[in-house]
């Protein structure tokens, strides 16, 4: 068994340098680093190139010894030097921009007048020319797939090595190991940093993606904790400020008090939706349910809240306080419903009426929404509007089940119900996972038995 499980391990490390092997040979050139404005910012970029390896033309020098060596006169020596002039220029100019700017349509016809300069020299100054190879080795690596490229750099170190020995008046004897070396070695250079460009590019465009997808959920926190800010300020205004046109003509004194009551709830919403944009509102399910009953004795519902919530955690006060917010809103804008009660115990909230439910509960009937888990909208059926969907997004954050539908007759402690079946949301938050004792694996790792009966058996 143990032989069989190590054969497969073995075949599965095999299989997996195998892939690894062939996705590098097949990767192609350097990805580009972003948009042309944020192009150089990371990496290499023409200019750097140009400066970096300008640097190293002045390996070139042993050309130019060499043709000075074999050459006395003035028409060779120029055209020798115009081809080191023409292939230092494509070197420095276009193949950086092949690499590091997205021209492919220049990356065949660099790559070929390279070697053309190579062709041109050799036969006509002499084998010094062999030193641009160790440079065209460079741009192949550069501009062309490990799997085109790999097998042209080991052809070019075989003709630095055997070729000049068998031309006379090149003026070489032997291998020239000095010329296929340096060209090797460039090669292996360039081919590190390549991998290194390429993960730094994608590092920097993995960067970029979440930068995007952070504000992208900022925006939507915001967006959701001002729609149930406003909702629910905006309808309290709207119910004290009727109330207070019913009561203009026959109490003024009490319209008055309305209407100094809605200046009030304008000026702490204006204070809110300020706290909100800058990330330091805080929700309180003692404030909701006093802010509750003062909305719900205005827009002429009979509440019943919880005299204390002592019970609840710390940690579930500000979850059950929207929990208050959503169906209190909901109840006023939505249900028309006359008779709203709240219970609280340590672990749940339900909000229980005797309406008919918002739009966007339509369609769960008795189904209970599980939020564990949940990604946005979760909770918002076919149509939902963003209450219950922000809701259920604060309830999978906390790992707990949101759930609506219509109540029952038992629903409601008084029994009232009316001509509708009413509604009910409900959160539930599981209790968190009991710690395993502290000597479980202490005792498992001395070899003593884990039943505490085991010793007595003994």
């Amino acid at each position: 068994m143990r032989t069989t499980a190590g054969l497969s391990g073995s075949a599965a490390g095999r299989a997996a340098t195998a892939g690894a092997l062939r996705r590098w040979l097949l990767q192609p050139a350097l990805p580009q680093p972003g948009p042309p404005d944020q192009r150089g910012r990371i990496g290499m970029d023409p200019w750097r190139w140009r400066r970096v390896a300008g640097v190293f033309l002045i390996y070139l020098g042993y050309a130019v010894s060499d043709m000075f060596a074999l050459h006395d006169g003035a028409g060779i020596i120029v055209i020798g030097f115009a081809v080191l002039a023409a292939f230092s220029l494509l070197y420095l100019w276009v193949v950086p921009l092949v690499a590091f700017r997205g021209r492919r349509e220049l990356r065949v016809p660099v790559l070929a007048a390279m070697t053309a300069c190579i062709i041109v020299y050799l036969p006509v100054v002499g084998g010094g020319g062999l030193v641009m190879t160790a440079y065209l080795a460079v741009a192949l690596v550069l501009l062309l797939r490990p799997v085109v490229s790999l097998p042209l750099v080991l052809v070019i170190a075989t003709v630095d090595t055997w070729l000049p020995e068998h031309i006379a008046w090149w003026q070489t004897r032997g291998a020239l190991w000095s010329l296929s070396g340096p060209v090797l070695f460039a090669a292996l250079i360039v081919f590190g940093v390549r991998a290194g460009a390429r993960n730094q590019v994608e590092l920097s465009r993995a960067h970029r993606e979440i930068e995007r997808l952070a504000k992208e959920q900022e925006r939507l926190r915001i967006a959701r904790d001002l729609h149930d800010l406003l909702g629910h300020a905006l309808t309290t205004i709207t119910v004290k400020a009727e109330l207070a046109s019913k009561l203009a003509a026959r109490d003024p004194a009490r319209a008055a008090g309305e209407m100094a009551e809605v200046a009030a709830l304008g000026r702490q919403g204006l204070a809110d939706v300020r706290a909100t944009v800058a990330g330091y509102r805080e929700v309180s399910l003692v404030t909701e349910l006093a802010a509750a009953r003062q909305v719900l004795a205005a827009a002429g519902i009979r509440a019943e809240l919880p005299a204390s919530v002592d019970e609840v955690p710390g940690g579930l006060r500000e979850l059950f306080g929207w929990v208050v917010r959503e169906g209190v809103t909901n109840a006023v804008r939505h249900s028309g419903a006359k008779h709203l009660r709240v219970t609280v115990d340590d672990r749940s909230i339900e909000v229980v009426d005797d309406g008919i439910g918002p739009a966007d509960a339509a369609g769960h009937g008795d189904a209970a929404i599980s939020a564990v888990g949940a990604g946005p909208g979760v909770g918002a059926g076919p149509g939902g509007g963003a209450g219950l969907a922000g809701l259920s997004e604060r309830v999978a954050a906390a790992r707990g089940r949101l759930e609506t539908g219509p109540a029952t007759a038992t629903d409601l402690a008084s029994g009232a119900i009316g001509p509708t079946p009413g509604f009910r949301l409900r959160v539930v938050v599981a209790p968190p996972a009991p710690a395993a004792p502290p000597n479980l694996q202490v005792t498992q790792a001395i070899g003593g038995p884990t039943d505490p009966t085991a010793t007595a058996r003994r």
